[in-house]
Formats: structure tokens, sequence, C-alpha cells
């Protein structure tokens, strides 16, 4: 018996290794090594000028010049993951007619970073970059560079959060979410965006540093804008305020007044077939308290937003009982 017969009647437990998806890196990878192993066949005279043609319409799609002659590809830079992935990861998104392509590259002793793409969606930017750390820099997933942001020339950031994930030993996609007050949506807008340092406490001497410029036409069009006004009286003397709702094609976002600050109500939106969404970010502040939810079609359906218990603030005075009641959305 060989060893390949051995190998076939082999039991194994599969059940005890987790499936993977493969990272964008390591799909191109095992694209290459496939293409080393198919044996190349010798094309008819008239079948490579064909072969010539399509090389040439494909290197013209990508956008890579041939006036010296000679395709420099190392320079070209390498574009990590999809913001749709940093928002979802299990469900095939497509926002590219409201994300901005970017490709500007800044580098310094931490080494390169590379604006691959942003996208403004009802308060907030997202970035996704492609970080390769210099000779030296011990960087790992848990670290996150977090950029300052200025729109139109003033600092109206009100919160930033990061994700980096491992491409590879020396590449990694960087995802930020830069909450923001008043985005102008309808018009283009300008932003100043700055990393100065590779994590918290790792200060840069020579910032990255980018100024973009990026459209909104697209995303007003499709969005609206829901006025609610609308007090929701509780027991202990205490209301909360619902201000507003916009809802984009990506997401939708409640915003309310609470002066309190008691944290333990959120917010739910009902459909009227009786679809609960509950709310993938809270957050709680004196200037702005919001609930983020996912897309929903008001064309399609009707919604209520329902009050439920999130989470007890033990510092709360008087944290009181959630009131039922139904505020209609459209």
């Amino acid at each position: 018996m060989t060893i390949y017969q051995k190998l076939n009647e082999l039991d194994m437990d599969l059940e005890q290794y987790a499936e993977q998806d493969l990272s964008h890196f390591e799909k191109k990878q095992w694209e290459k090594r496939v293409r080393k192993k198919v044996k190349k066949q010798s094309p008819s005279k008239g079948r490579k000028y064909v072969s010539v043609a399509a090389a040439m319409l494909m290197l013209l799609a990508t956008g890579i010049s041939l006036s010296t002659g000679i395709v420099s590809i190392a320079n070209m830079p390498f574009v990590g993951e999809t913001i749709e992935k940093y928002l979802n990861q299990n469900e095939n998104l497509d926002f590219s007619s409201y994300k901005t392509a970017i490709g500007q590259t800044a580098e310094n002793e931490k080494g390169k970073l590379t604006l691959n793409e942003v996208m403004i969606d009802g308060g907030r930017l997202l970035i996704s970059s492609t970080y390769e750390p210099a000779d030296g820099i011990d960087f790992h997933h848990k670290m996150h560079p977090m950029p300052k942001v200025k729109m139109n020339g003033k600092n109206l950031t009100s919160s930033t959060g990061g994700q980096s994930i491992e491409l590879n030993n020396s590449m990694f996609t960087v995802f930020n979410e830069v909450q923001l007050k008043e985005i102008p949506i309808g018009e283009k807008v300008q932003f100043h965006i700055e990393y100065d340092r590779l994590d918290l406490e790792l200060k840069m001497n020579q910032p990255w540093v980018f100024d973009i410029e990026v459209p909104t036409e697209k995303l007003a069009a499709d969005s609206k804008t829901i006025t609610l006004d609308q007090n929701i009286q509780l027991d202990n003397g205490r209301s909360i305020k619902l201000e507003k709702m916009i809802v984009t094609p990506i997401s939708t976002v409640l915003y309310y007044d609470w002066p309190g600050e008691e944290n333990h109500i959120a917010f739910k939106i009902v459909s009227k077939s009786g679809t609960e969404i509950l709310p993938d970010s809270v957050s709680v502040s004196p200037e702005e308290s919001y609930n983020r939810f996912s897309a929903i079609d008001l064309e399609s359906e009707k919604y209520v937003v329902v009050p439920f218990e999130h989470s007890e603030n033990p510092g709360a005075d008087q944290p009181d009982r959630i009131p039922e009641l139904s505020v209609p959305i459209n």
C-alpha cells in the first residue's frame, strides 16, 4: 500500500477546523501559483496578435502608462479591503456610486500610508487606507492610527474609531470612522486629514497629511432627512427629545437630545410587518446622542421607532422604566 492510499483511507474529523475566508492578498498569491502550474500553449501566429491586442486593452483599461515602453507595477499602491468590508463582512455590499477613490500616498519614518477611498454617510466620514510599515517598525492589528480631520477648514469631529487588518507581514488595511457634525450634503466637501500617531503613544515626527475633495450630490439625491421633533416623557420628570432621522442607502441614524445622559434606553426600528432592527451603535453625550442602524427602505414599508432597555448606567440618577410607545417614521 502506497502512502497515497493510506492518506485516502485516513479518517479525520474536519469539524474541529473552522472555515476561514482568504484575504485579498492571499487570493492573489494562489492565483499566481495556479498560473505557474498551468501548462502554457503556443498560440498560432494569428492568435498571437489577438493576445497582444487583448493585453494592450487590459493595460489601457487599468490606466497604466506605456509612454516609456516599460510598465512599472512596483510603485503602484496596493488596494486593501474596501469600506464595504468594514461595514459588513458577511454581505456583498456595493456602495461604489457613493465612494470617492483617492490613491494618494504619504511617507515618513514610520512607513507609507496610501489613502485608498473615502465615503460620507449620515454624519460620518469612512476611510480605507493601506499601511506599509518601514523597516524596524513593529506594527500589529491591535494598533490603530487615528486621523485628525478638518471639514471645510473647521474641526467638527465628535469621535473617531479605527480598525487594522493584517494583509501580510508587511501590509495592513486601516479603517477609520470619523463622526462629524453638520456635513453639508449636496455639495463638494473639503477635508484635511492628518495622521500624527501610529498608535496612541507612538507619535510621528512628520505626520501623514492628505487634502481631498469629496462630492456628495449623489448621496444627497438618494437620502432623506425626517424631522421628528417629539418628546418622550419619563416618570422621573426628565424627557428625551427625538430630533430627526437621516436615512441614506448606507445606514439610518436617529438623533435625539437627552440632557440627563442616562444610557439605559436605546431605540429600535420596527417595520409594519414586524421586523425589528436593533442599533449597530449607540452614543449618548451632552452634545449629540444617536443610534445608528442598517439602511431601511421607506418606499416599501412603514416603520416606527420604539424605545427599549439597552444597558443601565450605574451612575445615572434614578434610571426610569421604559415607556411603552411607538413613534411613526413614515
